[in-house]
């Protein structure tokens, strides 16, 4: 794999600018130093995404990206200049036990903004497609981007992306929340279902109900995106559990259980690290088509929100991403005072039509 990586560098190193060099990045055998300057920059950068938070706190930065998972394949690149310091940075991965979408390669890329505007951004998104050369001739990389860094929207274009999935980020005060709307919601009766609640790992003989909850996200919208059903699986569970406790993260899980079958009817879940105390994460949420119109999605998030007071009382906001068209799941943020903070895109760029802007026919 280093060696494919080295090879594919040889027309990206050409392509950048003359002051500037892309190379390969590998957090397991960084020094400290430069996972220091890696933290920074992402500081940095995740300042102009959301600047009303504190900055990240170097540990949870590092400490994440030395994860590696199992199933886990990724390649990560480093832009310096001149002076040998670090201006931007570009990773592309996907996992290996998703073989519904095996042709998805998710990218993810920042340029500091003091150096943009001078073809480093292109030079680390062509490593990253140079980097998964003989991976298949069907690949779509994807990527995210934000309003608020308007410089994302116009390299994606620029390089011949198109728009697959526009969502919104929603927040959720918890200083002003209607509690006393919300316990109203928590208490009330939903005849023929019970909740279960879970901390941090899915216990084994919940776990077949879980999976069938969390696959009903697969009616969400999905826009354009070139993606297929999704098929979770324990194994990917596990595996997601492993790298939240690696990472000194926190997760609560909700599940309706259907009284008559025993079967998952929804569920719910939160993403916390207690390092990060004022945002809590919302993670999916999801309705089986024969359990809707019984309030069962209302009832799980009011029974959440009091639960996330009462164990994480620092917590300042939770955030979550809807698709623009998901109205069923923005009718019920918008019920419980979740406002819009700031909008997204997910852009895909297939195979061919990067190699031909970035790398060249």
């Amino acid at each position: 794999m280093v060696y494919r990586i080295a090879r594919a560098l040889v027309s990206t190193v050409m392509t950048a600018p003359a002051t500037h060099t892309v190379l390969p990045f590998d957090p397991a055998t960084a020094s400290d130093r430069e996972m220091d300057e890696v933290g920074r920059l992402e500081q940095r950068l995740g300042q102009e995404r959301v600047s009303e938070d504190p900055p990240q706190p170097l540990e949870v930065i590092i400490t994440r990206m030395r994860i590696e998972s199992p199933s886990q394949w990724r390649a990560m690149f480093s832009a310096r200049d001149a002076e040998g310091r670090l201006v931007g940075g570009a990773f592309v991965g996907r996992s290996r036990n998703e073989p519904e979408n095996a042709h998805v390669r998710w990218c993810g890329l920042g340029v500091h903004p003091d150096h943009r505007r001078r073809g480093i951004g292109r030079a680390l998104l062509a490593a990253a497609v140079g980097a998964c050369d003989g991976q298949g001739d069907d690949l779509v990389f994807m990527g995210q981007t934000s309003d608020r860094v308007p410089a994302g929207d116009a390299f994606a274009a620029a390089v011949g992306a198109s728009a697959g999935l526009a969502m919104k980020t929603n927040q959720l005060d918890l200083s002003i929340l209607d509690r006393a709307a919300v316990a109203g919601w928590a208490a009330q009766a939903h005849a023929g279902y019970r909740l279960e609640h879970v901390k941090d790992r899915i216990p084994s003989a919940l776990m077949p109900a879980f999976l069938e909850a969390v696959n009903g996200m697969n009616d969400m919208p999905r826009g354009d995106l070139q993606v297929s059903d999704e098929h979770t699986t324990e194994e990917q569970v596990r595996e997601r559990e492993d790298w939240r406790r690696k990472a000194g993260a926190r997760s609560r899980v909700i599940v309706a259980i259907h009284e008559a079958t025993g079967s998952g009817a929804g569920f719910t879940g939160l993403f916390y690290d207690p390092r990060i105390p004022q945002v809590v994460q919302q993670g999916g949420t999801a309705v089986l088509g024969p359990h809707r119109g019984h309030g069962l999605g209302l009832w799980m998030k009011a029974v959440m929100l009091e639960r996330l007071l009462a164990e994480w009382p620092e917590a300042r906001y939770i955030r979550t991403g809807n698709a623009h068209t998901n109205a069923q799941m923005l009718a019920i943020n918008t019920q419980l005072g979740f406002r819009h903070a700031w909008s997204t895109i997910i852009w895909q760029l297939p195979q061919a039509h990067a190699r031909t802007a970035l790398l060249g026919p």
